[in-house]
């Protein structure tokens, strides 16, 4: 990983501003040939980027895909057509790169961007697609110059940068609007849909509900698009990749943002639904009995998870941990619904909540049984059906310990 051991130990004093990032770009005189889609929100965002990416594959362009954070392997971030760059090519990218970050003062997270446009540059992609690290006003996925941006909710996540009320979060997230350009909102809801008639042209605007419109099912394990519509084009019983109701919503909003650039296809489009993948979404990792991954960190998060398995599932007990600077008591309570049935494990990571913290507050909220894990490994030596879930950084080390068994 050699651009995040470049920056182990930097802590530049971020200061939220597009200057440095910006400096750079034209530095580089980069500017995309490409034409790139720019995704937001506060949960969502992720799976509706592995949508949208998939139906432009599938419709024969080739795609660029920049996602963050990564799981245990930082090449997931960059990728072509669905795969991962190359350790070799990622590594000379880095030293081509390494005086520009260091001459602009870059962030981790800026210096990602700047190699993605580098990196779809040489690569000669069509589009691209870029996932929002935080926010939307000052995240360095802006300089992408989007041609359709995508908002996909706004709920309580991040609130020391991004601010303790609604309306706050809600103008943050908005910042990625460019006048002229469309708008596609996952939701009518106050206070983003009040704020972007505000803030927007009302004529950029596309918002699911009132432009167009979704629904579809889960039975069991598989998620089903019963249909979308809007004036001039229609799909009916689409199967999707990714599980949960929250997925209908997400895989809506990427066919709405493609609409604007690509004609689709019926069958092209169903095979691209059905194809998405997207890593430590509710993954299955093992059948007998289930292993599930989710990497939902913050309540609102949590809570959709536990109201799709209550409801789909039944009961599955929790792994659980956190990092100390997430509203994780909430989430923690939520789980409780779940199962009176909990396990917790330390994160390796320098931000992982105590245990012992986390576990006065289990026996609190009234679990019956709080195990205490040590490693990753022993989950699965438990002989019952699990939910990984807390943080990405978990489902990292449970990626990374599934990638090394095979391996041996």
């Amino acid at each position: 990983m050699q651009l995040y051991d470049l920056y182990k130990g930097k802590d530049y004093h971020i200061v939220p501003t597009l200057e440095r990032i910006e400096k750079a770009v034209k530095y580089l005189s980069l500017k995309p040939s490409y034409v790139s889609f720019q995704v937001g929100g506060t949960n969502g965002k992720g799976s509706t980027c592995a949508f949208l990416q998939s139906i432009i594959r599938h419709h024969g362009y080739k795609v660029g895909w920049f996602v963050s954070p990564h799981l245990f392997d930082e090449r997931e971030r960059w990728r072509v057509n669905g795969e991962k760059i190359e350790e070799g090519l990622l590594s000379q990218l880095v030293k081509e790169l390494h005086s520009v970050f260091e001459k602009f003062e870059l962030t981790y997270f800026e210096a990602c961007t700047l190699l993605a446009l580098k990196y779809f540059e040489q690569e000669r992609v069509d589009m691209a697609v870029f996932e929002v690290g935080m926010g939307g006003r000052w995240d360095a996925t802006k300089v992408c110059q989007p041609e359709v941006c995508i908002i996909t909710n706004v709920q309580r996540d991040h609130v020391k940068w991004l601010g303790a009320d609604p309306e706050s979060r809600a103008i943050e997230k908005l910042g990625i609007y460019r006048e002229g350009k469309p708008l596609v909102l996952g939701s009518m809801r106050y206070p983003l849909y009040t704020k972007a008639l505000e803030i927007c042209k009302h004529e950029d605007l596309c918002v699911a509900g009132v432009d167009f419109f979704a629904s579809g099912k889960v039975e069991g394990y598989r998620t089903v698009l019963s249909f979308y519509e809007e004036e001039g084009f229609k799909i009916h019983e689409a199967e999707l990749g990714l599980w949960g109701r929250h997925q209908i919503d997400n895989a809506s909003l990427a066919i709405k943002g493609a609409r604007f650039l690509i004609k689709l296809e019926e069958d092209k489009l169903k095979k691209a639904l059905r194809d998405t993948k997207w890593e430590g979404r509710m993954e299955v990792v093992r059948d007998k009995p289930m292993l599930f991954l989710d990497g939902a960190h913050n309540p609102e998060g949590v809570l959709r998870v536990v109201k799709e398995v209550k409801k789909h599932i039944g009961s599955l007990t929790p792994v659980f941990t956190a990092l100390k600077d997430k509203e994780w008591e909430l989430s923690l309570k939520h789980l409780r619904w779940l199962s009176d049935k909990i396990y917790l494990i330390p994160l390796k990571h320098h931000r992982g909540e105590d245990i012992s913290v986390i576990y006065i507050k289990a026996k609190e909220y009234g679990f019956r049984e709080v195990g205490i894990l040590q490693e990753v490994s022993q989950i699965f030596e438990l002989q019952e059906d699990l939910l990984v879930i807390g943080s990405l950084y978990l489902v990292g080390e449970v990626k990374e310990f599934l990638e090394s068994s095979k391996k041996l």
